[in-house]
């Protein structure tokens, strides 16, 4: 009883102050670049906020954690390692994407290749990668809420509707207020779970000892042990292959590189030096979470060598454990530390579906609509239609988090990265090389992924589609160029 009304009370406060602060951006909104982009005028705090709170979703702390416990520090390299190195590409796209007076990323592919077809299918592909992706946030903001009430799975996703809806709802002045909350509680909630799991095995130096020495099934239904040293190694002994950890680049790594939720994020900065701080900072200040989940989840498997059948999805396995070991109010803190993570993505995600709907598909269609208000009110109704369409694709959520928002980056790797980051090489580049670049990649990323799920080939398996999608991205986008010189 003390232990319900003490999760109550935790998800009433951060309540109280996502509508507080949610409802200060409403106040900042005055018209259509307001709501799109914050007329550009985010500064180096609120920048830094909604990118590491954009960038912080179920899948880093869920996802990542559960694959922590089962395979170490090999899920680092399968993930942490290429999504860093993803925004450092982001530093090399600032100068090119500022320059062009754009309100979404699509519209980038129109101004630099004038190419509607490329504005129209970077569109489509984006908001249909963007609703899967929102799922995950659903997701896990439905297991910790059904953990924290005690409220079935299926009402638990109405409330995160309603949260991601109210936070979408005033723009992105609304979405970059509420991160700035959200990152807050982020970090307080990981370290807070770091610490608590280091100081129960008696110190940072005793944990690596520990992990260096499990050698027990990660799950008692689980097909493999983990090998002795298994933890510390960056292929977990053999069980996560090279070929899988490095052709996972391809997919976090260059996926990310490419996503629409951080270059809008360059965008809306309020200039090219505060874009350029606000990717150093959130780095840095990523170091330091990642530090506390990376080893607060293998720290949790010292203290549970095995879990038992009854954590369920394998999703659910770090907050599932971590409540049979921690104080209510220490497992309190990190179950709003993991809501705030899943709001803080899909509300991002969920306005740039919205307002790339509008831009990018419907206005061409409806040009006779130039009242700023009415134009606000239409994207705030597709808000709630996609919004809508996630949660009902959530009733049925994807397995495994961390794999499923690796597939999902993987588009974007083998789509959009090469005529996107061609733009910094290529004083002009052709329309005919992105085009080709784009539909050869994705065709190819497409074909792949459905003929690992059929194929016994064990290689093939275990390189992730995003490889070849972009070997062959790369090729079209080459081929491109040579024959529109061939024909000069």
């Amino acid at each position: 009883m003390v232990k319900s009304f003490l999760f109550m009370s935790f998800f009433l406060i951060y309540t109280f102050l996502i509508v507080y602060s949610t409802r200060s951006g409403f106040y900042d909104t005055y018209n259509v670049e307001d709501f799109f982009i914050a007329s550009r005028k985010l500064n180096t705090f609120y920048s830094t906020g909604t990118f590491i709170a954009t960038w912080f979703s179920a899948a880093s702390i869920l996802g990542l954690g559960s694959y922590l416990y089962i395979y170490g520090i090999s899920a680092a390299f399968y993930s942490i390692l290429p999504w860093f190195f993803g925004a450092f590409l982001l530093l090399f796209l600032i100068k090119n994407m500022r320059e062009q007076e754009i309100y979404t990323f699509p519209e980038f592919f129109l101004k630099k290749y004038s190419s509607p077809t490329l504005q129209t299918s970077s569109a489509v592909i984006m908001i249909i990668s963007y609703i899967l992706y929102i799922t995950m946030q659903i997701k896990g903001f439905g297991m910790v809420m059904s953990m924290l009430l005690d409220i079935p799975y299926s009402l638990s996703i109405l409330l995160v509707y309603l949260y991601i809806i109210y936070t979408t709802f005033g723009g992105l002045f609304s979405v970059v207020k509420s991160d700035a909350l959200n990152t807050f509680v982020i970090f307080i909630s990981l370290f807070i779970f770091g610490l608590f799991i280091i100081s129960k095995n008696l110190g940072f130096k005793n944990l690596l000892i520990a992990a260096a020495n499990v050698d027990t099934f990660p799950v008692s239904n689980w097909i493999e042990k983990t090998p002795k040293g298994g933890l510390l190694d960056p292929f977990c002994k053999g069980l996560q292959p090279p070929i899988y950890i490095l052709s996972s680049f391809f997919g976090w790594g260059l996926g990310l590189a490419a996503n629409p939720q951080y270059l809008i994020r360059v965008i809306s900065a309020d200039s090219s030096k505060t874009a350029k701080k606000m990717i150093v900072y959130s780095l840095i200040v990523l170091t330091v979470i990642y530090f506390f989940v990376v080893f607060g989840s293998i720290g949790l498997r010292t203290l549970i060598l095995t879990a038992g059948n009854s954590t369920g999805n394998i999703d659910n396995l770090i907050p599932f454990l971590f409540n049979k070991i921690a104080p209510p109010w220490v497992t309190g803190i990190f179950l709003i530390g993991i809501i705030a993570a899943s709001v803080s993505t899909a509300n991002s995600e969920l306005l740039l579906i919205a307002t790339s709907f509008w831009n990018d598909l419907l206005k061409r269609f409806f040009k006779r609509v130039d009242d700023e208000e009415k134009i606000l009110n239409i994207n705030r109704f597709l808000i709630g239609i996609a919004g809508t369409v996630s949660m009902l694709l959530s009733l049925k959520p994807p397995e495994n988090l961390i794999e499923y928002g690796g597939n999902i980056w993987g588009i974007f790797s083998s789509s959009i990265f090469v005529p996107l980051y061609a733009t910094m090489f290529i004083k002009k580049p052709k329309r005919i090389s992105a085009e080709i670049s784009f539909f050869s990649g994705l065709f190819t990323y497409m074909f792949f992924l459905i003929y690992q799920s059929r194929t016994k080939i064990l290689f093939l398996k275990l390189v992730h589609p995003g490889l070849p999608g972009f070997i062959v991205s790369l090729i079209g986008f080459i081929v491109g160029e040579v024959i529109k010189n061939e024909k000069h």
